[in-house]
């Protein structure tokens, strides 16, 4: 199988080792749908002289700026600097040609009024996935002259051209295919709503792409033993995370990376999820088990007096900056890989693992819906089509991981 070309490098910064006699340099990639060739660049000015930490410096503002244009989407439009007016139309374009755009609609615009209309209404995870499938989308538009043309002529063969495309040269599995095309077919229900079109053209549009089976795989009790025994030990920090993932089927993104110790009410022994951070967009208390309340009591948690400090700060204890949003996964996969454990057993593993036990031990369907937070009960079928046996029981963690 053809190797996956990835669409962006973001930047990183080659230091030649420490090496202050070398020109070091900051590199990122892209590629642009269309191009066989991936585009590459690099930055030295002011890395070519100065101490280490003056290098440093520069190099850090270099690579927030450019993950930021390459997060933005504006890669997707060469070398362009203009900014759209949303998150598909340039911002100065906007200024300057703002009345020609509103009198010539297109599907871009379109697409950019939608964005606007949804923002308010998912959380900020969501928001971005929803962006960047979207870009993808209208630079295929583009890259096939169809990005101007008016909603009215965009038909169901260009969702199907567009998913044979995904499947056949990006390589893509088949239900991150489906993702694409329920997020389109949710565009194009919105423009349903506001009678811009008479039918939704990504309407039974056939599965492309190969079946992939990316869910996380449980953990056996033997690798469960062994996986504590490692990092309880030497990183007490990520076995924390491990722990509320396995009890409380907290998601580790944005859940447990962004978690800040006012969610954390010690009384009530009960963790609140705030909206903005929760995937279903919904402030939840979830309850906290007994044993994992004397972990972080005797983890000093309880005793921070600014409650407005992360969870999971760097330096292995709660601080005023989040860990980054693959520390966490990272540190474990060194763990699982040092241990020999397959690489289907992941981070978020600790998460269905905890909902494999709750089955096991009797849990009924609805009450494990309401553990996982699971907005249809249709995704919480998927953890149940996986045990067999008697599910009448209430039950809940009766032992300690």
């Amino acid at each position: 199988m053809p190797r996956k070309q990835s669409i962006i490098i973001f930047p990183k910064l080659n230091d030649r080792k420490g090496d202050l006699k070398q020109k070091w340099y900051v590199e990122w990639k892209w590629r642009i749908p269309g191009e066989p060739e991936q585009r590459i660049e690099r930055h030295y000015k002011g890395l070519a002289e100065g101490t280490d930490a003056d290098r440093r410096k520069i190099a850090k503002q270099v690579i927030k700026e450019k993950t930021e244009w390459l997060k933005s989407g504006a890669y997707l439009h060469g070398n362009e600097t203009r900014v759209y007016a949303d998150e598909l139309l340039y911002r100065n374009e906007a200024k300057m040609y703002g009345e020609a755009r509103a009198q010539v609609v297109t599907t871009r615009t379109n697409l950019s009024e939608f964005l606007i209309v949804i923002k308010e209404k998912i959380n900020k995870k969501s928001y971005e996935n929803y962006v960047s499938k979207l870009r993808i989308f209208n630079a295929w538009l583009k890259s096939n002259r169809l990005d101007e043309l008016a909603i009215t002529n965009l038909t169901r063969q260009h969702i199907i051209d567009f998913s044979v495309y995904l499947s056949s040269e990006q390589k893509l599995s088949r239900l991150t295919i489906k993702k694409y095309i329920q997020i389109i077919h949710n565009f194009f229900n919105f423009e349903l709503d506001r009678n811009s079109i008479a039918v939704n053209p990504a309407e039974r549009i056939p599965a492309m792409g190969k079946i992939v089976d990316c869910a996380a795989v449980p953990f056996k009790v033997d690798d469960r033993t062994k996986l504590k025994e490692a990092i309880s030990r030497k990183d007490p920090q990520l076995w924390l995370a491990c722990q509320i993932q396995f009890y409380c089927a907290i998601r580790p993104g944005t859940e447990i990376r962004l978690m800040k110790l006012k969610w954390i009410d010690f009384e009530n022994e009960k963790f609140r999820i705030p909206n903005e951070e929760a995937k279903n967009n919904k402030t939840e208390l979830v309850s906290i088990p007994p044993f994992l309340m004397e972990e972080m009591k005797a983890m000093a948690i309880n005793t921070y007096i600014d409650k407005e400090l992360y969870l999971f700060g760097k330096h292995g204890r709660p601080g005023d900056e989040p860990l980054g949003r693959n520390t966490l996964r990272n540190r474990f996969n060194l763990y699982r890989e040092a241990l020999g454990i397959s690489k289907d057993h992941k981070f978020y593993s600790w998460k269905h693992t905890g909902a494999i036990s709750l089955i096991q031990n009797g849990a009924k369907p609805y009450d494990l819906k309401n553990h996982l937070r699971h907005a249809s009960f249709g995704t919480t079928e998927e953890y149940l089509k996986k045990q067999s046996g008697n599910v009448d029981k209430i039950s809940t963690f009766q032992t300690k991981l």
